[in-house]
């Protein structure tokens, strides 16, 4: 998904046939429809896109070749939320829906959910799939600062 001018007029002047305008509350149920699916969201920026945030990607682990530089070669593709997901050992029923679920194969399961710190980024993706609630994300600051986009809307505003 495109995020903002000149990047979506061009985006639709070039590729009329597969790609069309949607307003914020259409983009946020096709936001929440990608998520619902256990679909990575992240945003993405570009030196050559000026420094700014200009596109959300809704990956899925089978098929994303970010996931897999990432899993198979530990090429580093995508940063940390700043959040990591955390385990309710009471409301885990040992079903493995989040470790199948995770792209980043953070998650085991063997008798209650445990999470691999150094490999959780705090996708959420997770959370979104656990039919029981048991995973949630914390913030942990040695994941580092979370990306606020109104924030970065508001300086790219001002500058």
């Amino acid at each position: 998904m495109i995020i903002g001018k000149p990047f979506v007029d061009f985006i639709v002047k070039h590729h009329p046939e597969s790609s069309r305008r949607v307003s914020q509350p259409e983009a946020l149920e096709l936001l929440q429809a990608e998520h619902a699916r256990g679909h990575l969201q992240s945003a993405w920026f570009k030196d050559a896109m000026g420094g700014r945030f200009y596109a959300i990607c809704n990956c899925c682990k089978c098929c994303c070749l970010g996931i897999e530089a990432m899993v198979k070669y530990g090429t580093p593709m995508v940063a940390s939320s700043g959040y990591v997901a955390q385990v309710d050992g009471s409301l885990c029923t040992d079903c493995k829906t989040c470790e199948d679920a995770c792209p980043f194969e953070a998650i085991r399961v063997d008798g209650t959910a445990s999470v691999n710190w150094e490999a959780c980024l705090g996708c959420g993706v997770c959370v979104g799939q656990c039919p029981t609630a048991a995973m949630s994300l914390v913030r942990d600051e040695r994941k580092g600062v979370p990306l606020d986009v109104r924030a970065l809307a508001q300086e790219q505003a001002v500058g």
